[in-house]
């Protein structure tokens, strides 16, 4: 039961994900259709726009999750993920 505050903020960041795309989408259909363009030109802005607004909104949401990761030792996947997003490499021993 401890995972349910986890696994609810992760249905939150999956469903931002769909609407942020759907909704402008949605939109540049309805003014494609209103202004009848064979080309879908305001679909493809609504694309643009969604996917710009998605991947700024994801970050800002796994950003508090990334800086606890950061403060608790990882392993696995966690682990992996957490050094992808770290901003400065780290040296190791070896190489001082």
């Amino acid at each position: 039961m401890k995972q349910w505050p986890a696994a609810i903020q992760l249905l939150v960041v999956g469903f931002y994900v769909a609407f942020s795309l759907l909704m402008p989408v949605g939109i540049g259909f309805w003014l494609d259709r209103r202004a009848s363009h064979e080309f879908p030109l305001f679909i493809l802005i609504g694309l643009g726009v969604g996917t710009i607004v998605m991947i700024y909104g994801v970050y800002r949401m796994v950003k508090p999750f990334m800086e606890e990761a950061k403060k608790e030792e990882l392993r696995g996947p966690a682990k992996m993920f957490s050094k992808l997003a770290s901003s400065k490499p780290k040296k190791d021993k070896e190489q001082e």
